[in-house]
């Protein structure tokens, strides 16, 4: 044992290592060091509020341009859709005359041959008769 009262055993200085700042440092300082942590949280809780707070706005603002876009899109397609049916519609109604014109032009020409045949019929049996008359195998007796 250490009979010197100046100098501490080795049993006294493993105590006193464990011991809790409040037992080894001066009261005043740890407050002072509480109030820092405490302002050191306050400016921490802040700025995560003011992020949470950015967060949010981003994210309605992303929900807005989202919003946004697919009406632009869906009026887009919309568009699209509507200059595809008129230029169907126009190109049928085209079809429609462009047959009507074709259906006119073959009844008329059906009329011009039917005009035609009843001509040539007429040519023929003219000209049938007209051989009788002077074909001598024909000769009436």
């Amino acid at each position: 044992m250490n009979k010197d009262p100046k100098k501490p055993s080795d049993a006294s200085t493993a105590t006193e290592e464990i011991q809790p700042k409040i037992m080894t440092k001066p009261l005043p300082m740890i407050l002072d060091e509480l109030e820092d942590y405490i302002k050191r949280v306050e400016v921490a809780v802040k700025l995560a509020q003011a992020a949470a707070r950015d967060s949010r706005a981003a994210a309605e603002s992303a929900r807005e341009s989202g919003e946004k876009a697919a009406d632009a899109a869906k009026k887009a397609a919309e568009a699209a859709v509507a200059k595809v049916r008129d230029e169907a519609a126009r190109r049928a109604d085209a079809l429609n005359d462009r047959i009507s014109e074709v259906s006119e032009n073959l009844d008329s020409l059906v009329d011009k041959v039917k005009h035609e045949v009843i001509a040539l019929d007429g040519a023929f049996l003219a000209l049938k008769d007209k051989h009788i008359e002077q074909s001598p195998f024909f000769k009436s007796k």
